[in-house]
């Protein structure tokens, strides 16, 4: 049976909380996949892809870079909490690499087998975990945002980025792919990008409607990228491919 619980935390004396679900029925240590946020913070698209993720065998954990009960109910509350975490990068990274701890140290998770991977501004966070040198099996950017934080990090990126782009993407335009990519060579990555023709933002999210803001979902595009990432987990995590 598929258990989605409350998962409550700490960091620096701030209460998060975020969401666990698994498979019940399995009885041995499971890969995990911490699962970050968009905009508004943790919400039920994430929760969903937690969903989908159990049935698949793994323990996913959808974290809460926020704080407890703090979300944007509004596009303009949540592109303010957004600005307010990006505005320092070091407080971000601090706060996906302990969410990272949490999720390679629980009792149900087998720690070496670990991927991480985020939607819109969880896609910049991810990338921040990898910037950061934090070591997984595989990390997936869904429509991330890519722009370079202005703080010291590691020059070696040790884990394998998989970047899902659409290519009308107003948020992430071609000049950043340009970037994040040099940044990639540069830090000696091992590094793989599929480009979705025609397609904008929050491609992924079934919500996502207005494309005027440049956000709008595509059902092929989430569809493929889900089967392109799970092709990723088979050789990162599973080493079948």
């Amino acid at each position: 049976m598929i258990v989605k619980e409350n998962f409550d935390y700490i960091i620096d004396g701030e209460d998060f909380q975020g969401i666990i679900c698994y498979d019940n029925d399995i009885k041995e240590p499971m890969p995990g996949v911490l699962v970050s946020h968009q905009y508004s913070g943790c919400s039920k698209l994430e929760e969903k892809k937690a969903e989908f993720l159990a049935k698949e065998g793994y323990f996913a954990f959808a974290i809460d870079l926020y704080g407890k009960g703090i979300r944007g109910n509004s596009p303009e509350e949540s592109l303010d909490l957004m600005n307010q975490l990006s505005a320092d990068r070091k407080v971000l990274s601090k706060r996906i690499n302990y969410c990272l701890k949490l999720l390679k140290e629980h009792k149900l998770v087998e720690s070496k087998k670990i991927a991480a991977i985020g939607y819109c501004f969880g896609g910049k966070c991810v990338l921040d975990l990898a910037r950061s040198g934090a070591e997984v099996n595989v990390i997936v950017s869904f429509h991330g945002i890519y722009d370079r934080p202005n703080i010291d990090n590691p020059k070696i990126i040790k884990s394998p980025i998989l970047i899902l782009h659409g290519d009308e993407d107003p948020y992430a335009p071609a000049d950043d792919l340009k970037e994040l990519i040099g940044e990639l060579k540069e830090k000696n990555s091992s590094w793989f990008v599929h480009i979705f023709g025609g397609v904008a933002h929050a491609f992924t999210n079934p919500d996502a409607d207005d494309i005027s803001s440049g956000l709008k979902y595509n059902r092929d595009a989430m569809h493929m990228s889900w089967k392109i990432m799970k092709n990723y987990f088979n050789r990162y995590i599973h080493e079948k491919l």
